[in-house]
């Protein structure tokens, strides 16, 4: 569904400390969680009612990365059992695994494109070369 997309701001009651990863969380995405939960404290627009939505683009994140994995272990065409050739099903979670990383990564902030919106400037004027001052030139 398209529509306007949402604009935060530094929200008042905002978590200021790192929350604890979620026991649902794969192993090798709590890297991946500290640093989206530290980089959405630090701009102060996490709250606690915005684990959840975290959560579920982090385990979005891990199964493209799984499904990747499948895809380039078993080609996109898997056999029946049959013989008959079909497309891998793993392609279609996939696509809608991206499909949610993108639209839950632009919620959250998460995009460039995202963070140039309202809402998500850090007010600490330019760097070197007119670059924001967080980042590496």
């Amino acid at each position: 569904m398209k529509g306007a997309k949402a604009h935060l701001k530094a929200i008042e009651g905002g978590l200021s400390g790192l929350p604890p990863v979620p026991d649902t969380i794969p192993a090798d995405m709590v890297d991946e969680w500290q640093a989206v939960v530290s980089e959405m404290v630090e701009r102060k627009i996490l709250a606690t009612t915005g684990l959840g939505i975290v959560e579920t683009y982090i385990i979005a994140r891990w199964t493209v990365r799984e499904c990747q994995k499948a895809l380039a272990e078993h080609g996109p065409l898997t056999k029946t059992a049959h013989g008959m050739l079909k497309p891998n099903p793993a392609a279609a979670i996939l696509n809608k695994s991206t499909e949610s990383v993108a639209r839950l990564g632009a919620e959250l902030g998460l995009t460039p494109a995202a963070r140039s919106k309202q809402g998500f400037q850090n007010g600490g004027g330019k760097g070197k070369d007119g670059a924001p001052p967080d980042l590496q030139v």
